[in-house]
């Protein structure tokens, strides 16, 4: 089956929220010795989820607007547009501001001050199709994505069960080529 079109996460693959998060709470010697496998955020830094999320609530878009791309940005999208076309699809935040944010990031680190590529919900899985790859940092999205029809690719962090793999690019460009 072709790869018609892909779904490319935000936050976790291109865009660093984990050291953004990490540096707000204090906690950036986390980033190195992140418990392998382990997704629950705010167990991590020893906090509730309100806890966790009450200091980015406070920032409103800033907290959105001025974390990092990961250096492997642009290596990172060659190898997709090499592949198909891509979607950015990412999940808002509680915070009402988080969208706006987010798409300010995106036309800044795109280069395109009109950028309109991107999809906003968490419900990734109702775009999926057998044609349709997510590319994503969680398993809750991925599995939810296979389920409903789609391929989807894990892409390796700590907090993942892929994060043993070091070679990012390399590995997201063996699984698209086996799915082409």
């Amino acid at each position: 089956m072709a790869v018609r079109h892909i779904l490319l996460d935000m936050d976790g693959v291109i865009a660093d929220f984990m050291g953004s998060i990490l540096e707000l709470h204090g906690q950036e010697h986390l980033a190195d010795h992140w418990p392998e496998g382990e997704a629950d955020y705010a167990g991590v830094v020893g906090m509730t989820k309100d806890e966790f999320w009450k200091p980015v609530d406070a920032l409103g878009g800033q907290f959105w607007k001025n974390f990092p791309p990961y250096p492997w940005l642009k290596e990172l999208l060659a190898v997709l547009r090499a592949t198909a076309p891509f979607t950015i699809s990412t999940s808002p935040s509680r915070s009402a501001a988080c969208a706006s944010a987010k798409v300010e990031w995106l036309r800044h680190h795109f280069d395109e001050p009109h950028f309109m590529d991107f999809m906003i919900g968490t419900q990734k899985y109702l775009l999926a199709k057998p044609d349709v790859v997510l590319v994503d940092d969680q398993h809750k999205n991925i599995d939810l994505f296979r389920e409903h029809g789609g391929q989807a690719i894990l892409f390796p962090q700590p907090w993942n069960a892929n994060f043993a793999i070091k070679d990012k690019i390399s590995y997201l460009k063996s699984e698209l080529q086996k799915l082409v």
